[in-house]
């Protein structure tokens, strides 16, 4: 089997799918009602078969281990349930761990069915536990359907079950204690995570707080141990004493962490994203390989092993991240 190895000594084993780039939310750091760019998503993603196809081409071929469905959010999709039935059959034959980052809306109703899909990990989108305020954020009233579905993953022995917090400063740092104390007696993991510049996501420093600032939030009442963890992790994970909950920080813009990056993206389109800051002028196209017939499985693995040797070794510093052009957080998913 193939390894995907950049020009820099970096394997890549972990690959994130985004399934669409339609979403039931419009939260103020990815998805503004008024976004420039909501009128410029695809109208033309992978079907299922193609992302199988590709799916498997990661797997059996490249040495993938880990995949992540994301969108959008991906349970929007229709008929998403086939989708999972069908990554089932290759995990059977080529073993992967299949993770999912959802807002939580849809997921209770679906969780069962998925769980027994081979669905192993799950991330839930929760950037504020009061009502009023979900809905300022995400333009819609379902925080009750998002808890739900967080409770019923613990249930269903997701451990831990990962709650993903986009901390803005005046607009919701002030419940990073009431975050700490959620997951106080639950298998959770309170994931608080930098405010990143995206194409018409309206960034602004003024609501921007580093990870640091979050972490000595906490630990002005709280003692954190932190966690070991391997040299590809994202997250800076911490124990917190006399809890079972767990809390970690992703420092994308403060402190970066690309040395030790592993991920490869696929857009709702199909194009292959070698970094989550890189442009759409610097995405490959895979969607014309997959739908020419012509061309063998070996071939689209070599097309992709091939662009990877253009990945660069860190994104790019924050005043070229906020020209960036045409990246939007709905086409990758995070």
């Amino acid at each position: 089997m193939k390894k995907l190895i950049d020009r820099f000594g970096r394997v890549h084993t972990y690959l994130r799918i985004s399934i669409t780039d339609k979403c039931n939310l419009n939260c103020i750091y990815c998805n503004p009602a008024d976004s420039a760019l909501r009128g410029e998503l695809s109208r033309s993603i992978l079907s299922y078969e193609e992302l199988i196809r590709l799916i498997k081409i990661f797997v059996a071929d490249l040495g993938i281990t880990k995949i992540r469905l994301t969108g959008g959010e991906p349970l929007v999709r229709k008929n998403v349930e086939i989708l999972f039935g069908m990554l089932k059959e290759i995990k059977d034959k080529h073993p992967f761990e299949l993770g999912l980052t959802t807002n939580g809306i849809l997921l209770e109703n679906k969780i069962d069915l998925l769980k027994n899909s081979g669905l192993d990990k799950i991330n839930i989108s929760l950037d504020t536990l009061r009502k009023e305020r979900f809905i300022a954020i995400t333009g819609a009233d379902n925080i009750d359907a998002v808890i739900n579905s967080i409770n019923k993953a613990e249930e269903l022995g997701y451990n831990p079950v990962k709650i993903n917090a986009v901390i803005l400063k005046g607009i919701n740092d002030d419940e990073i204690p009431g975050f700490i104390e959620f997951v106080k007696n639950k298998n959770l993991n309170i994931r608080f995570i930098e405010y990143m510049p995206f194409t018409s996501n309206g960034w602004n420093e003024k609501v921007f707080i580093s990870y640091q600032e979050i972490k000595n939030m906490v630990e002005e009442t709280h003692s954190l141990v932190e966690i070991e963890d391997g040299k590809h992790n994202v997250s800076k994970n911490f124990r917190i004493e006399g809890y079972t909950g767990t809390v970690s920080f992703i420092s994308s813009i403060s402190d970066h962490f690309c040395d030790g990056c592993n991920r490869l993206r696929i857009t709702a389109s199909g194009n292959l994203k070698l970094c989550l800051f890189s442009s759409l002028n610097h995405e490959i196209e895979l969607k014309d390989y997959l739908r020419d017939d012509r061309i063998t499985d070996k071939e689209i693995a070599e097309v992709i092993s091939s662009a990877l040797q253009q990945k660069v070794l860190k994104h790019p510093e924050l005043d070229e991240l906020l020209q960036m052009d045409k990246n939007n957080m709905l086409r990758v998913g995070g």
